[in-house]
């Protein structure tokens, strides 16, 4: 007896699941959105544009973000300490490129330094903006991790 309510190719209600109550995750967020502090944990990546325009921002940035946010967001916290990884890194990089600029190659290896330091945080910060509950935390190549 057929009573309406559905058509033979689907199943009866009664035979579905709820996609609400089988896609949480742990945080209690959808398992393949993206997490709710990914926008926040990308400013820290984001600095590093940001301080184009206002220098102090790629070291403050993510020390707010660190020891404000972080506290309570482990995710928020691994991005923050990745960015002030990233920039001491290149810092040391800097001063021993700028060294060797007396070689004349310093000045080449400055300018590679330059571009990695716009386009690595900009794919840090897309990825970052995209993560889900299981995606690990950006890391940067070619860079020493000082702050764990």
């Amino acid at each position: 007896m057929d009573d309406g309510l559905h058509n033979g190719n689907d199943p009866p209600l009664s035979d579905r699941t709820d996609a609400s109550t089988e896609s949480k995750g742990s945080s209690g967020h959808e398992v393949g959105a993206p997490l709710p502090t990914a926008g926040i944990a990308s400013l820290s990546h984001w600095s590093f544009l940001m301080s184009l325009v206002v220098p102090p921002a790629v070291l403050v940035l993510p020390l707010v973000l660190l020891f404000t946010v972080g506290k309570e967001d482990r995710f928020v916290a691994e991005n923050a300490k990745e960015a002030l990884n990233l920039l001491i890194a290149s810092a040391i990089a800097a001063m021993c490129f700028a060294l060797l600029i007396i070689v004349v190659i310093g000045a080449f290896m400055l300018v590679a330094l330059s571009i990695c330091l716009i386009v690595f945080p900009i794919i840090a910060a897309v990825q970052t903006m995209s993560s889900t509950e299981s995606t690990p935390v950006y890391r940067y190549p070619l860079i020493f991790r000082l702050i764990t």
